[in-house]
């Protein structure tokens, strides 16, 4: 069976996330991962704080592995104006850093964090259905 492209477009991937090849951190001390993001041409994704409630924002979750998550830095937004509203964005490519804490008892050796990125792409004229990408961050223990 043949698909329109247009449906092909709706249902692939707005964002490409590139994960640092390996973070090293030592039982008991933190480090920084940084997630490259990038957002296809043409299209914005609401920025970690949206101008309104409603709007589905750019968030990080991490499901899994054995460092704890002491949150997220986001760049500053853009604000842009579609129609009559202003909104606060992202576009093209940004850096997305998580704080990770090992705590003192964790196993030395190789792991992964695995997290999963929320995002809803919008172009000028509409947006399409909130999406997810799987991230893996390889940490190497000490």
């Amino acid at each position: 069976m043949l698909c329109p492209a247009s449906f092909l477009f709706g249902q692939q991937n707005k964002l490409r996330v590139i994960a640092p090849d390996l973070i090293t951190i030592k039982r008991g001390a933190t480090a920084t991962a940084p997630l490259k993001v990038t957002i296809s041409p043409g299209l914005h994704v609401n920025s970690n704080k949206p101008a309104d409630a409603f709007l589905i924002p750019l968030s990080i979750e991490w499901t899994s592995g054995p460092l704890q998550a002491r949150g997220e830095t986001f760049p500053p937004p853009e604000r842009i104006k579609v129609g009559n509203q202003e909104l606060s964005v992202f576009t093209g490519t940004i850096q997305v850093n998580t704080q990770f804490k090992a705590p003192p008892g964790v196993a030395a050796g190789s792991a992964t964090m695995i997290g999963k990125i929320h995002y809803q792409a919008c172009n000028d004229q509409m947006c399409f259905r909130p999406g997810t990408v799987d991230v893996r961050v390889p940490v190497s223990i000490e």
